[in-house]
């Protein structure tokens, strides 16, 4: 879709402020020059003139003959526009370049457009990207390390690359390339990237061997990625994977394919404890001649309805050395006293 963008400041752009410095300048020539030429600017981009406005069409957006002129001098002493000549249906016209300044105005190119179609209609080519991805798998073929399919933020996300910008792709001119290498590497009209070559026994992962085999190619899967789940500071979780090179001629052994997913809980100790010391047990309670009807609890837990209580806790939640069995004193809440009410003087009706 063709489109202009125009600067946040080109309002106060040099080139705007210009022409309040000519000479014979009004109090509406500048507000009048800068919309003048943003409309024509609309015009050349929505019919992908590529920065060339016309004669007829400046003289349309003027209104009239006489401000034609007035703006066309104005817009050219301020650099808004250049005079130049254009080839039209074999014909030799005037015409006027619009300046290229992305503060001010910028456009999109016609062949650009037509280049931005052409990279996703090749990426959504089902037919085309399954022969790239089994020949390639699920390494970049610039830097080498492993990409991750559905990842559309970081650096190893995988995209795909054409090795010719400009011209559509094909099996041997589409790669499989991360999302760092692909912008870092933009147009390189200089061709100074060199793709790394073709992977004797490329790295399958879960997502290719599915792809691959929705599109009728059954391939064995070269490493997993196993997700290891972390606690942040703001309390929620998020999934974290490793990723994996690519050797030069096989696939990567199983513990660098894998990630670990934390600590064993048999064992959870500090270094510096010792772990044959014996577990810290309670001293026997005290033999008590009334029959104990209340239910069994942990030691290191008060039952609500419990009339006896230990006198001490150690650090464990164990009962400590206080007297196990002695009776519990109701808690009673002393009500404040009330105050007097003061009394009314009562007073008698008179007659």
């Amino acid at each position: 879709m063709p489109w202009l963008k125009q600067g946040d400041a080109a309002a106060n752009h040099p080139i705007v402020l210009a022409a309040v410095e000519m000479e014979d300048a009004d109090d509406r020539i500048l507000n009048e020059c800068f919309g003048f030429v943003g409309r024509c600017a609309t015009q050349a981009a929505a019919y992908e003139q590529d920065y060339i406005i016309t004669v007829g069409t400046a003289r349309h957006m003027a209104g009239s003959l006489a401000r034609y002129n007035a703006l066309i001098e104005a817009a050219k002493y301020c650099g808004y526009l250049t005079e130049v000549q254009v080839e039209i249906d074999g014909e030799q016209r005037k015409a006027f370049r619009l300046v290229e300044d992305n503060d001010l105005f910028h456009m999109i190119l016609k062949a650009e457009r037509e280049w931005n179609n052409q990279r996703k209609k090749d990426t959504r080519d089902t037919a085309l990207t399954s022969k790239v991805r089994a020949r390639d798998g699920d390494a970049c073929r610039y830097c080498g390390k492993s990409v991750a399919w559905g990842d559309t933020k970081s650096g190893r996300g995988a995209t795909y690359d054409h090795i010719n910008p400009g011209q559509g792709g094909t099996v041997d001119t589409l790669v499989v390339c991360c999302r760092e290498c692909n912008g870092r590497r933009g147009d390189d009209p200089d061709s100074t990237w060199k793709t790394l070559p073709v992977p004797a026994e490329p790295l399958y992962g879960p997502a290719t061997v599915a792809f691959l085999e929705k599109h009728g190619a059954k391939v064995q899967p070269s490493y997993t990625r196993t997700p290891t789940t972390t606690a942040p500071a703001n309390g929620k979780q998020t999934m974290e994977q490793r990723t994996v090179e690519q050797p030069a001629t096989a696939a990567p052994e199983e513990d660098e394919a894998t990630a670990s997913t934390g600590p064993s809980t048999a064992s959870t100790a500090r270094p510096d404890q010792e772990q044959d010391q014996p577990a810290a047990t309670a001293p026997p309670a005290a033999t008590d001649a009334r029959p104990n009807t209340e239910p069994k609890t942990d030691p290191g837990q008060r039952y609500p309805g419990s009339g006896f209580v230990g006198t001490g806790r150690d650090v464990l939640g164990l009962v400590g050395e206080g007297g196990s069995g002695q009776e519990a004193q109701p808690i009673t809440k002393s009500k404040p006293p009330k105050k007097p009410r003061r009394r009314r003087p009562r007073t008698r009706g008179r007659n």
